[in-house]
């Protein structure tokens, strides 16, 4: 049954001294030197790092698997991982959950339930916080074997709400003491960022449209950053000819994604040239990076890094289609129909879209489009948009992660 928990073992702990030293290196004096402090200044990061600091805990791990849903049918074997402050089991303060999404990433074991992946920090900072966090591994990662359903939003949603489902379960089993059984506060908060942000974004919509269900849990807030919430609004194909592909790995990679979670509608023949398929789609097995691939793609086509185009990967009949009469495209309407930028969030809730104006991997206009259509729509809607001070994709997702964790805790300790 999806959502069953299948088996579970202790990760690495962590001591309190983790945390604080990752505390201590995002100061705001060297913050400032990478991008500016406006943002984080105005939800009071200064003042909230100095009085949260003294107070971290460790962090415990443990590390799951479950029974995922799958879009064409049937369940996955998939992992994840719970990360709990060290003084879980003796403390009696109720825990509330944040379900955490992870990032673009093309090495299959670079994952949370490996104890690796960019994001591992911050994960275990909420953790030392107070806060029990999942985190799922996504299909196609870690125990879910095959090609990762990449940018594919209801995918993402599942393996977020089966895994959270699996460790409630386990939480459940869970005793203080070694008899009082674990409680919840009932609060439930999402965060991702870029890939993870659309995940964080389809969640939001899945347990608003009840598609999924977390009984039991509120969901009082969540932080979709630098989300393509449409992701056909980043191809830049659809009206540039020739075009760059700035990615083309990410090109690539979600056709890839959404051929295996829509066969029969989505086809890559019909999308990618013959030597795409050939000598290109095998490079995605899980073992190489994505700059590498972007280098053995450039080697292949002929052409210098960064100068690889549109024509040199897709399909003739693709391109014409995309610029011409994109309805008439299965692959465009599968994913304009998943698009999340036309989405209308339930009423009360805390929706906070962040995104850089100059991000070169996911254009602002994703997070924007959504926020003004939210504001036309519905104009007493609780969501906001938040300009990062940061210019580039990469520092975005610090700034954007700090400025989360600290309205997350005010509002949760505000309760």
């Amino acid at each position: 049954m999806a959502g069953s928990l299948l088996e579970w073992r202790p990760g690495k702990p962590t001591l309190p001294a983790e945390s604080r030293r990752l505390l201590a290196l995002f100061s705001p004096s060297l913050l400032k030197t990478q991008f500016g402090q406006e943002v984080l200044d105005a939800v009071g990061y200064p003042a909230w790092r100095k009085e949260r600091s003294p107070g971290l805990v460790g962090t415990q791990t443990i590390v799951v698997g479950f029974a995922a849903r799958q879009i064409a049918g049937g369940l996955d074997r998939q992992s994840g991982s719970i990360f709990l402050p060290s003084d879980w089991q003796e403390s009696d303060k109720p825990l509330s959950w944040v379900l955490f999404f992870k990032g673009t990433e093309l090495l299959r074991d670079e994952t949370p339930s490996n104890g690796k992946g960019l994001e591992l920090p911050i994960i275990r900072l909420l953790a030392s916080l107070g806060y029990a966090v999942f985190a799922p591994d996504y299909v196609g990662m870690a125990a879910s074997m095959g090609i990762q359903e990449y940018c594919v939003p209801d995918s993402l949603a599942n393996s977020g709400s089966d895994g959270l489902a699996a460790a409630r379960a386990w939480l459940s089993k869970a005793r203080r003491g070694g008899k009082d059984p674990l409680k919840e506060s009932g609060r439930l908060y999402i965060v991702g960022y870029s890939e993870g942000g659309l995940s964080a974004m389809a969640a939001v919509q899945s347990i608003a449209s009840k598609r999924l269900m977390a009984p039991g849990l509120e969901l009082a807030a969540a932080w979709p950053m630098a989300a393509p919430l449409n992701l056909m609004s980043a191809v830049p194909f659809l009206t540039e000819e020739p075009a760059i592909l700035r990615r083309p790995d990410y090109q690539v990679y979600i056709a890839m994604g959404w051929a295996r979670a829509y066969p029969g509608i989505v086809n890559l023949s019909d999308i990618l040239l013959p030597r795409t398929i050939s000598e290109i789609v095998p490079l995605f097995d899980g073992k190489h990076s994505g700059d590498s691939i972007c280098v053995s793609i450039a080697r292949t086509v002929g052409k210098q890094i960064g100068k690889v185009t549109d024509k040199d990967l897709f399909t003739a009949s693709f391109l014409q289609g995309l610029r011409a009469d994109p309805l008439s495209l299965p692959y465009f309407l599968a994913q304009d129909k998943a698009r999340l930028d036309r989405f209308i969030p339930p009423a009360g809730l805390h929706l906070v879209l962040m995104a850089s104006e100059t991000d070169e991997i996911v254009r602002f206009s994703n997070s924007e489009d959504e926020y003004l259509f939210v504001k036309r729509m519905a104009p007493s809607s609780s969501i906001e948009l938040v300009r990062l001070s940061a210019r580039d994709h990469g520092r975005g997702a610090v700034e954007g992660m700090l400025y989360a964790i600290v309205d997350m805790d005010r509002r949760e300790r505000a309760r």
